[in-house]
């Protein structure tokens, strides 16, 4: 089959069995702080709360550098909702002051949609709605032991998959992972995944009803960098880059970034 015609078809693929999701929570922020009674603690929280609540809602990391945050942060305040502390060493015994006064916890804050919508707003951004297509990641790795797929059920890789798993949250993703068991590992190859060039990868979306694609190809050098080669198929054009030499972990928030931008609309 001609490469722009497979391309198209496995387009098509996804579109057709596609399917969205809630994501829950959207206006929720975490942030470990130490201590329940410092305000200092406490208000930087509530600024670094509302930062990644600001990137969920409107699917740009970039809102994160944008010059006028700073000013808009100092009043984060205004905006929240509730708010509440879970310990991080819930059931260890306290033994001294460090203990007490010195002990971290999940802080956790919920923020006024309103009020983060005209944040937004100001900020030349719209709210990304909260039905989202699901963004199906294959991501085919090769390292110094030889090549494999990310999977949920694959041995090799935790790494990468506990970072796929954590940045996607982290900007509101539904991802969904393959789970290269056996079935999967035989239907589609480290090669198709690759070059995006064979059948079962839109097989694969379609099994998963994903609204959208990220194919990756990720090789380590002797130096223990990574190269990355992406392709994001979620419109009629497929949309591919290249991240050089890199660690995993940025690689995958870069790809994942750009990915919310293009599903979220941002320009």
């Amino acid at each position: 089959m001609p490469r722009p015609f497979l391309l198209g078809f496995l387009v098509l693929l996804i579109v057709g069995s596609a399917r969205a999701e809630v994501v829950p929570e959207l206006y929720h922020g975490e942030a470990i702080i130490t201590g329940q009674d410092n305000l200092d603690e406490r208000a930087r929280g509530v600024r670094e709360a509302l930062t990644q609540v600001l990137v969920k809602v409107s699917g740009d990391d970039r809102i994160a550098e944008h010059p006028t945050l700073p000013s808009i942060l100092a009043g984060a305040d205004a905006y929240v909702l509730r708010y509440e502390y879970a310990d991080r060493k819930k059931g260890v015994q306290i033994s001294d002051e460090q203990g007490t006064r010195d002990r971290s916890f999940h802080f956790r804050v919920e923020f006024d949609p309103a009020g983060v919508h005209g944040i937004l707003s100001r900020l030349g951004l719209d709210p990304w709605h909260e039905d989202r297509p699901r963004l199906l990641v294959i991501l085919a790795v090769t390292d110094h032991a030889g090549a494999f797929i990310v999977g949920t059920e694959e041995s090799r890789g935790i790494g990468h998959r506990e970072t796929l798993e954590i940045d996607a949250k982290r900007r509101g993703l539904p991802l969904v992972l393959p789970k290269m068991d056996t079935v999967e590992a035989l239907a589609v190859s480290h090669q198709e995944v690759a070059s995006t060039s064979g059948a079962a990868v839109g097989a694969l979306a379609a099994s998963y009803r994903a609204g959208a694609v990220l194919a990756g190809a990720m090789t380590i050098s002797s130096q223990g960098y990574w190269t990355t080669d992406w392709t994001l198929l979620a419109d009629d054009v497929p949309d591919r880059w290249r991240v050089p030499e890199s660690t995993f972990d940025r690689a995958i928030s870069q790809a994942l970034g750009h990915s919310a931008r293009v599903l979220a609309g941002v320009k």
